[in-house]
């Protein structure tokens, strides 16, 4: 990696992030992986990307099956969010509960959310594809524990809670 890619990672480091995991089901089998480049795209329709490196497993699962699950961790999940970015594909799901949308994707036991998504359209995006995709489904599952956050190569949590915001982005 040149000090440039350092240098662009280490300032984009400094935007505090939420974790998630992104699962999907292809052939029968679970595959996922933890990410923290997510956003909302629009309203109406109610859209979502996900930007996803092109080596990674779950990548080609992911464009296969056209269908994905967005599960927004909790704090008390850093060990998930370890395991999926790191552990060999096949031993991810072994550390985890799991149950079905309607889509068939796995939504991981414990998330504070999750939202599931047909895939509408890819773009390249340099070593990662943005995968565009539309909402099908969507709960909230635990009003009850703080967020996963990453900030500057590390995991952070909120001071004071999160109810001290005072207006919206």
């Amino acid at each position: 990696m040149t000090e440039r890619n350092m240098l662009f990672r280490q300032v984009l480091g400094s935007f505090a992030t939420g974790v998630a995991i992104v699962t999907t089901r292809h052939d029968d089998e679970y595959f996922g992986l933890t990410i923290n480049s997510f956003t909302s795209v629009s309203l109406e329709p109610m859209l979502i990307q996900i930007n996803i490196a092109k080596h990674t497993t779950s990548h080609e699962y992911i464009l296969e099956s056209g269908h994905f699950v967005v599960n927004i961790l909790a704090e008390d999940q850093q060990l998930l969010s370890t395991i999926f970015s790191g552990a060999p594909p096949a031993e991810r799901f072994k550390h985890v509960e799991t149950w079905e949308t309607k889509s068939g994707g796995p939504v991981i036991e414990g998330s504070l959310a999750f939202i599931d998504v047909k895939l509408v359209r890819t773009y390249d995006g340099g070593d990662h594809t943005i995968f565009l995709g539309e909402v099908t489904d969507m709960r909230n599952l635990r009003e009850d524990a703080p967020p996963l956050i990453y900030y500057r190569g590390k995991y952070a949590r909120l001071e004071g809670g999160a109810d001290q915001s005072s207006g919206s982005a």
